[in-house]
């Protein structure tokens, strides 16, 4: 923001940012909670629609200009994002269940639902909030990401104060987290730089392939093998892109 130079915008736009931060933060921790919970299979394709479509749809109600063939490639990529994220197996068992040496623990899929919805509707939050402070600051970026990332550290350490959880074990880990920090945020900041230059409906469903990315990645450099459905999800994925380009 210092190097530059960008004035500073409205304080509407700032409480914009301060609010994408903070509902970003919730829908990181929803999402961390319900993984904590054994709900991947469940929660992973849900929350990355959920938090993809709801934007794609305001921005569709709100009149912005798609084409049928760039409407057809929204689709796509929600329907990829599903298909990549879905793990392909059953949701696993309650974890306290398990603690309590059950042979036949049941799954806490009603326990999910809520953490699930939290989740989504976290990160559509940011992605609508974070575009309408772009908009109320005419054009502003770096203002609105420091008061965005500004509330994300505000909500952590009021989350930490309350919790009070262990920090033993923590300082090996500190090279990385700094690292997904900075990814995260450059996340964030090429997002709003691409919401500027097309329909919000585009940025988030490109924005939200990351699990495509991942798969990929997992397939290059850890090896490990696609299933069926997550190469029928890569093509989905790849063809939504060129749809939308169009």
């Amino acid at each position: 923001m210092l190097v530059s130079g960008e004035p500073r915008p409205a304080p509407e736009a700032l409480a914009w940012g301060a609010l994408a931060g903070a509902s970003g933060t919730i829908g990181l921790l929803g999402f961390y909670r319900v993984l904590a919970e054994g709900q991947m299979s469940l929660a992973a394709p849900l929350v990355a629609v959920i938090g993809a479509g709801l934007p794609a749809l305001v921005g569709i109600v709100l009149g912005e200009s798609l084409g049928a063939l760039q409407l057809l490639g929204v689709g796509c990529g929600l329907l990829a994002i599903a298909i990549v994220s879905w793990t392909g197996g059953a949701p696993l068992a309650d974890p306290a269940a398990v603690a309590r040496g059950e042979a036949h623990p049941a799954p806490a899929v009603t326990r999910a639902w809520p953490l699930i919805l939290l989740a989504g509707l976290g990160f559509a939050g940011f992605y609508l909030a974070i575009s309408q402070a772009t908009a109320s600051g005419g054009g502003a970026i770096w203002w609105p990401l420091l008061a965005a990332r500004a509330a994300t550290v505000a909500v952590g350490l009021a989350l930490v104060l309350r919790a009070r959880p262990p920090m033993t074990g923590l300082r090996p880990a500190w090279p990385l987290m700094l690292v997904i920090g900075g990814g995260d945020f450059g996340g964030n900041a090429f997002f709003v730089l691409a919401s500027q230059q097309g329909p919000l409906a585009v940025a988030v469903i490109l924005s939200s392939l990351y699990p495509v990315t991942t798969v990929m990645l997992a397939t290059w450099l850890l090896h490990e093998r696609l299933r069926r459905w997550q190469v029928l999800g890569v093509v989905l994925a790849l063809l939504g892109v060129v749809l939308i380009a169009t």
